[in-house]
């Protein structure tokens, strides 16, 4: 969406670059993209041959960088001007810090801000009413390696933290994104193992809710949107791998590794409960409120980018350019 490269542009901290991953797209998205390069020069485009899947080609976004600062950032998502300003300074501020962040506000899919309740500290969907609660800015801010693991697995629901800005030397050090669903969670944990999260107070990040927004779709929709090999895998599994292995080979010692294998334990059976209690089925069903239209994933998905990143469709081509 242009929205998202606009606002990206416009931050008051400018000394970025911004890669383009074209994930083999059939629309409007290679011309679009090269009208931003050619006006700017911080803007690198590549294009995909093939369509790779959303995980593989989020993680090529930081193979092709090369600075020492990397960010991920998603098509629909916004942020305030002075989000990378505040980020880099949290960074500069503390060499122990490897990702810094904001606060988080929701977002429709006209960009307008969720109704927000002080009291709650929530925001009111306004289409389910129902309360949704962004992830802490808190989550990953402790002196103790074993409590930042548990803060993401127990408390980061959105995994917003994901989009923060990394250090790059840190995030070689993590398998980077696995491929299954949520595995920003599973990152983020072997992240939380290698230093501290730091977040800004204000809510500079902006998660927008939207017809087309990938926590809508299903189990099987979701995987062909991830990858393309066409495998049979369960999540679960996937995610119970990932967080059990996470604390290999981090400089953590015997006893907080021994901590933390207990901990997903314990969140193991967490999952377990709320599996039994359908809260999987209610926040799917949640999910299809939002959702108007039917995933295809048949398609090739449109745009990728490292700092901008998620599939471009021909709407949003066709509102790029004026109906056109």
């Amino acid at each position: 969406m242009p929205q998202a490269i606009d606002h990206l542009l416009a931050q008051s901290f400018c000394d970025f670059e911004i890669i383009i991953s074209d994930n083999a797209s059939t629309d409007r998205t290679s011309q679009i993209c090269l009208q931003y390069a050619n006006r700017d020069r911080r803007i690198r485009y590549v294009r995909n041959e093939m369509n790779v899947g959303a995980i593989a080609n989020f993680n090529r976004t930081f193979e092709l960088s090369r600075a020492p600062l990397f960010k991920w950032a998603a098509h629909d998502d916004l942020h305030r001007p002075t989000y990378l300003e505040n980020c880099v300074g949290l960074l500069e501020q503390d060499a122990a810090t490897v990702l810094a962040h904001s606060a988080t506000a929701f977002i429709d899919d006209a960009g307008r801000e969720f109704p927000y309740d002080s009291e709650t500290e929530t925001y009111v969907d306004p289409r389910t009413a129902i309360r949704q609660r962004p992830d802490s800015p808190d989550i990953g801010d402790s002196l103790a390696a074993v409590e930042r693991f548990w803060h993401v697995l127990a408390r980061a629901r959105w995994g917003t933290h994901m989009f923060g800005v990394i250090r790059r030397d840190v995030l070689l050090q993590t398998q980077l994104l696995p491929n299954f669903a949520g595995s920003d969670r599973a990152m983020l944990a072997e992240l939380a193992l290698l230093g501290r999260f730091k977040s800004v107070p204000q809510r500079l990040f902006l998660k927008r809710f939207h017809a087309g927004v990938s926590w809508a779709l299903d189990q099987t929709e979701l995987k062909g949107f991830l990858s393309t090999d066409g495998k049979a895998y369960s999540r679960r599994a996937r995610q119970i791998r990932a967080y059990f292995s996470a604390p290999a080979g981090k400089p953590i010692g015997v006893a907080t590794k021994s901590a933390c294998t207990g901990l997903v334990a314990v969140h193991c059976v967490k999952t377990l409960i709320h599996a039994l209690t359908q809260k999987d089925t209610r926040n799917a069903a949640q999910g299809k409120v939002w959702r108007r239209t039917r995933f295809d994933p048949s398609r090739p998905s449109g745009l990728r980018r490292s700092l901008i990143d998620a599939p471009w469709t021909d709407e949003d081509a066709r509102r790029h350019t004026g109906g056109q």
